[in-house]
């Protein structure tokens, strides 16, 4: 099978089966196609001490891959958790700008079946907490823009991986190039802004109240504010305000 050049951004939790379905995906096409890993730029330290803000280097790394890939004219799969919506929006803005089709494929691969997986792994420096983490932190993708929402879900503990290879490439030999979008509701570059300072007020009250790491509470205060914000049209400055004092009401109870 033959297919216009496209960037597939794998989005799914750790350990979720998103690496065997990225080789799949590559040994079913007669394409030149590449994968990208983010675990390429991961080490065992990095996961000794594992921090959202860490990834940003690992992210750059990555992008920049992506982006070389392409401009060579190769197609790429991103073998990535994609958890947030910054994150993807990255993606696609890649894809934008090297005119190819670009999808999302979620694995929606439970939270337990991944922790299962992982402690059954013979070698992997991450741990049951990483995945918790990253879970409660996740934004599901299509919850505001088009260019956001999956082209396919996929559950890899529960559907067949050759039905699932063959509907994710019957999806991307349908697809059109990447194209702008009229954002819903807000610009994309408001809520990027609002999006990136309520997740770095929460590593600042998380940084001081360590204690309250992985507890879902405080990534349902940023969702809830988040949500907020773009109801009423906030600035960033009112949503980190927002952000933190709704995360220190957590300490009085």
């Amino acid at each position: 099978m033959i297919m216009e050049q496209f960037l597939l951004a794998l989005c799914g939790l750790p350990s979720s089966g998103k690496t065997t379905l990225a080789h799949a995906i590559r040994e079913a096409l007669d394409a030149n196609v590449t994968i990208v890993s983010s675990d390429d730029w991961r080490d065992a330290d990095y996961y000794t001490d594992w921090r959202p803000q860490r990834e940003r280097l690992v992210r750059q790394a990555t992008l920049a891959k992506v982006d070389e890939l392409l401009r060579q004219g190769k197609s790429v799969i991103d073998d990535d958790t994609n958890y947030y919506e910054s994150m993807r929006h990255e993606l696609f803005k890649i894809a934008l700008e090297r005119e190819c089709i670009f999808a999302i494929a979620h694995v929606t691969t439970s939270l337990e079946d991944a922790i299962s997986w992982n402690s059954k792994r013979e070698s992997t420096e991450i741990t049951e907490d990483i995945i918790r983490r990253i879970d409660e932190r996740f934004d599901p993708p299509g919850g505001r823009y088009l260019w956001d929402y999956p082209a396919a879900e996929v559950d890899m503990a529960g559907q067949n991986l050759d039905s699932a290879v063959a509907k994710i490439l019957k999806i991307l030999d349908s697809l059109k190039i990447a194209e702008e979008q009229e954002p819903t509701r807000i610009t994309e570059r408001t809520g990027e802004m609002i999006d990136k300072t309520t997740r770095e007020a929460v590593t600042e009250f998380l940084e001081k109240h360590p204690e309250l790491r992985g507890n879902r509470e405080v990534s349902d205060v940023r969702r809830s504010v988040l949500k907020k914000a773009i109801e009423s049209n906030l600035d960033t400055i009112a949503a980190r305000r927002m952000t933190l004092k709704r995360l220190r009401g957590l300490l009085d109870r």
